[in-house]
Order: structure tokens, then sequence, then C-alpha cells
């Protein structure tokens, strides 16, 4: 120890000491995590992400620490891992580390996501979420890995049980929207609308004799707290509309009207003179209304709206879902071709038993 000017010891000396010592621990500790756990993921030794929020029921009698191949598509494919005794079969994706290179990663985790809510008219939603294994081994537990950003492990076996079959009824949407980025980016923009502001579709667009939700606008002490929610949710649909048919041509220019009513035609089979009854008007007409909704709603200069209501943002959000159900049912193929176009499995699917759901592994002959 070192002695003050009164003689006395003081313990600077040795408190540099231990923090340098510390330090240098950290840096070693640091270095260790570096090379044997990089952060630069997916990588050689952290490839596999466990797709959270989502998980199959075993009637397709799997044994556990099976891991057998479901689908594939450009960079990354998708495993059924059954990793305990009598719990559901888990999803999990096997991701090259090429996707790195790429400007945008279309993962089959968010397809699957726009694709089940899609095909419930936007009623129901599932959150899935990537976690990364590091040095994954199908045949140790989920306990024995580590996972990056381990901050919820509990988490990671919540999610919505559906059947393989049930995945395997999505896959002509997962693969349109895999394949056509015109198609992603409208249903992306859609979904963005309809979780900012939500109305029943199948209510507004009259799908059933029986209307379960009527539409309403909200009460004098609502108003101020959803405005900006009609707002986003008009831009958004108008961003859905955008993808899928452009904008809108000069009306006056009568050549290129009729070329762009040509486009709807082809695009969405879809007659743009017929009737929009929901807004009453023709699907051309409210067209062009739309986009001068939009400008109002995305441009408001830091007004408050107080003319906007409800009523406007469904109208805009029931004619995108139009729009897109004609781009899907124009571009969509059959189940059959899906199979081959996404490598799928249909071994195990006809190995689905319908009439019963479990949780039950398949016993494993000793």
């Amino acid at each position: 120890m070192e002695n003050d000017s009164n003689g006395n010891q003081n313990s600077s000396g040795n408190l540099d000491a231990v923090l340098r010592e510390y330090l240098k621990k950290c840096e070693i500790q640091q270095e260790y995590l570096d090379r044997h756990f990089p952060r630069n993921i997916p990588n050689d030794v952290c490839n596999h992400a466990f797709i959270e929020g989502i998980k199959f029921e075993n009637s397709f009698q799997p044994k556990i620490h099976d891991f057998v191949p479901f689908m594939k598509y450009g960079d990354e494919e998708l495993f059924l891992w059954t990793h305990t005794k009598d719990k559901e079969t888990a999803l999990v994706s096997l991701v090259s580390n090429i996707i790195k290179d790429k400007n945008f990663w279309k993962n089959i985790g968010t397809v699957i996501q726009l694709s089940y809510s899609y095909s419930r008219d936007f009623e129901h939603d599932i959150d899935l979420e990537y976690r990364w294994f590091y040095y994954f081994d199908s045949n140790k537990s989920i306990a024995e890995h580590t996972i990056y950003q381990d901050s919820d492990r509990n988490s990671i076996l919540n999610g919505t049980i559906l059947k393989l079959t049930d995945l395997y009824d999505l896959s002509p949407i997962i693969e349109l929207l895999l394949r056509d980025d015109k198609a992603f980016t409208a249903m992306s923009n859609f979904y963005s609308s309809m979780r900012t502001h939500y109305c029943c579709l199948i209510c507004e667009l009259e799908k059933y004799p029986v209307r379960k939700h009527l539409s309403h606008e909200p009460e004098i002490w609502e108003q101020a707290n959803v405005i900006s929610e009609y707002e986003i949710a008009i831009v958004q649909a108008c961003r859905c509309v955008e993808a899928l048919i452009g904008k809108p041509s000069n009306k006056d220019n009568r050549s290129r009207l009729l070329d762009h009513k040509k486009k709807w035609f082809d695009q969405l089979s879809i007659d743009p003179d017929s009737t929009f009854q929901k807004a009453g008007t023709t699907y051309i007409d409210f067209y062009y209304h739309l986009f001068e909704l939009r400008n109002a709603a995305a441009h408001s200069y830091g007004t408050i709206p107080f003319h906007l209501e409800r009523k406007q943002a469904v109208e805009a959000q029931c004619f995108a879902s139009l729009l897109l159900d004609g781009y899907v049912m124009k571009n969509i193929i059959s189940k059959e071709d899906t199979v081959e176009k996404l490598s799928i499995n249909s071994n195990i699917i006809e190995q689905v038993d319908d009439s019963i759901s479990t949780s039950k592994t398949y016993p494993v002959n000793d």
C-alpha cells in the first residue's frame, strides 16, 4: 500500500491492480464468447432457428428427437422437431449464411404469419419469432441448448397449436408470397392496416347472411383516441392497393385510362367499372377517391382531421381487401404444384389423423 502525506496507508494502488485484473478477465471472457458464440447470425455454429409462436399436435405419430424435413424454399429449410416427450412438435428453420449478403430476407416465418392471418380474414393472428440455437443438436433437449438473447426461455414453448394439414392448406399462399414481391408487399401493408385498426371483413363485406359485428362510429369521448388509427389504416390500405395496381393515371387522358382499366382485368380479374358495393360507387371511382383520402391522411400538416370517420377507414380496408383477394386468386397455384415448388414432405402430411388431436409422442421401441 502507498502512504499518504500523513504517513497513513491507502489502497488506491491495490484498487487499480484489482480493476486491471477484472477488466483483463472480462476481455478474455468476451474473446471466448466472440469466438465460440459469434453474434453475426446466421453462421456456421448458429444457423438453426426455433420458430416460437407455432407448434403442431402429434397425430402424425412423431417420436421424441425426430427431426424431419418438411418444406424448403431458397436459402431456408423447415424441419419438424419433436423435442420433448408428450409435447407438441416444433418448427425449426435451417438458414443459409448466404442470406446475410442479400439486401432483404423474406423469411418463411414472416410469410407463414401473413398467410395464416390472410386465410382467416385477419380475424386471428400469430406472432412468430426466430429463436436462434447455438450448436443445435436435435437429440438434446431445449434446456441443453444455448439460445441467442435468451432473456425469456420459458416463453419458447408458447404458441398456437395447429395440425400439419393446416400448414399444408396455407402452402399455396406461402408459395405466392415467397415467389411474388408484389403480393408480399401488398399483404404486408394490408396486415399493418388491420393491426392498426381492426374491422370485421366478414361482416363488412357481407360474406355471410348474418352480421355478427355491426359497424359503428366511435362515441364522442372515444374519437380523439382513434382518429390517428384511422389515418394510418387508410394510408396502409392505400399502399396495399398501390402495390397491386399502381397509382391512378390521369383521368383526362382517355388512352392511358383505358390501359389502366385493362390492368384491372389482367391482374385482378376485376371490372373497374363494376360497383364497389361498400361505398356505392364504381371500383375505379373509389380508387381515385382513395388516393385523395390517403393524401389528406398522410399530409395533415399538424392539424387534427376531426371530419375523419371510421366509415372511411373501413371502406378503404374493404376495398384493399377485395383487390388483394383478386390478385391472390389470379396468381396462386394449386396445392399439388406447391408440393413440388416448396419440396413439401407429403408423406408426413398423409400420416396426420384428422379425427384426433394429441400432444402424445409415439412410443420408441427399445
